[in-house]
């Protein structure tokens, strides 16, 4: 049974910290002047299906969400409370062999892991939490509330600011023996996340500071709403963008009236309503994913985007980080990693690899790429031995972040 923790009533981060600043204000004026002027035009919300109302939950028991157990690490599911809605998460716990040979000597320490936007535990983040956990370091790889095997509703709601409520609580919880005193050690503990999750980590590593968090690992990390914004006006052009924003305006008013949610794509090709526009490669059928998965997401969530600006919360992070970044990603671009960290100081540092924001993600968990992400959490959790690598044979690829 899960440890019962207390956790704020809301999240230490949305306390007290700058979110806004002037660029933002003027962005969200421009924004509400779109919202304002689509929402009372006459639009086709059922033409073409691009449009979708209601998202049902799927409980069936896929075999790729079974509990593990071989020769380096276990595999086994566990719950933890966030703002009283049951989160489920994969606690990976490295074997007795493997910390016999990693000469680790006491619970090891934990890597607590979720994924990006839109995206759940069993999307491309296994690969990477099972070379950790043959590496001698325990892993909580977690779903937020509404995605994969966590309740919560409307299903698939992207909400920044629920995100770092699940975050704090997933660590709290952790900390607070939930995973047993014996089985980890919750005074060493890192966060690992990937792209919108890179900005995620973050801003809880701000909220929570070095006493908690002792090392964070930011992949191709979403950094700036305002860029973002802007990126969005250039692709698609004001009269599409103001009908997206219509269409969110249309689900948050149905949420308001306890109506099923609008859903629009959460991945679309050019010219789609859709979150993101990115090539068909990645649009491609995708595996059954837990919880019924769809290319899904609430349309409400590109009302409140605009108010999160990761990077505005980083002269406050104290501890060490790692920050891996694409040089050909123009979801995240490699200059605001850059900046990123500039902000951090002396105890950040920045690899840079030749690769897209998908191909980087997929790419991962190659020898080359997550050797030195290991040593990284290795070096600064402490206890652990660096050896030559990983126990598992390397050199699998990640499943792709959208399937």
């Amino acid at each position: 049974m899960p440890t019962k923790v207390r956790v704020p009533t809301r999240a230490t981060v949305l306390r007290g910290r700058p979110l806004l600043n002037r660029r933002s204000i003027v962005l969200g004026a421009v924004v509400g002047g779109l919202v304002g002027g689509a929402s009372v035009m006459m639009l086709p919300w059922e033409t073409g299906g691009e449009v979708v109302y209601g998202l049902e939950r799927n409980t069936e028991v896929l075999e790729h969400t079974l509990p593990i157990t071989n020769a380096t690490y276990s595999r086994s599911t566990v719950y933890f409370d966030s703002h009283g809605v049951r989160c489920e998460a994969w606690f990976y716990e490295p074997s007795a062999l493997t910390k016999q040979r990693m000469d680790l000597g006491r619970p090891p320490p934990v890597v607590v892991m979720a994924h990006g936007l839109g995206s759940q535990k069993d999307m491309g983040l296994h690969p990477y939490a099972e070379e950790f956990a043959a590496s001698g370091l325990a892993v909580l790889c977690f779903d937020y509330r509404s995605f994969g095997g966590s309740d919560g509703w409307p299903r698939q709601e992207v909400d920044w600011r629920k995100h770092l409520e699940d975050w704090e609580a997933a660590v709290e919880w952790v900390r607070a023996s939930g995973l047993g005193t014996e089985r980890v050690d919750p005074s060493r503990l890192a966060l690992w996340g990937v792209s919108y999750s890179g900005g995620h980590v973050l801003a809880t590593a701000a909220a929570l500071g070095p006493e908690r968090v002792k090392a964070v690992v930011a992949n191709e990390p979403y950094l700036q709403a305002t860029r973002a914004a802007a990126k969005l006006v250039q692709e698609r052009g004001v009269l599409p963008l103001a009908r997206a924003f219509a269409v969110a305006m249309n689900d948050k008013l149905r949420g308001m009236l306890g109506l099923p949610p609008a859903y629009i794509k959460l991945i679309g090709g050019k010219g789609e309503l859709s979150l993101l526009q990115l090539s068909d490669e990645v649009q491609r059928p995708t595996p059954k994913r837990q919880g019924g998965w769809q290319n899904l997401t609430t349309a409400r969530m590109l009302l409140g985007a605009a108010a999160y600006s990761p990077m505005s919360l980083l002269a406050d992070v104290r501890c060490p980080v790692l920050v891996v970044a694409g040089t050909r990603d123009d979801i995240c671009p490699v200059g605001l990693a850059r900046e990123a960290v500039e902000r951090i100081g002396e105890q950040a540092q920045l690899i840079e690899r030749p690769h897209a924001h998908i191909e980087l993600h997929r790419r991962g968990a190659e020898p080359e790429f997550i050797k030195p992400v290991i040593e990284f959490l290795q070096e600064h959790l402490g206890g652990v031995v660096v050896d030559a690598g990983p126990a598992l044979p390397l050199g699998r690829i990640a499943e792709g972040q959208f399937g």
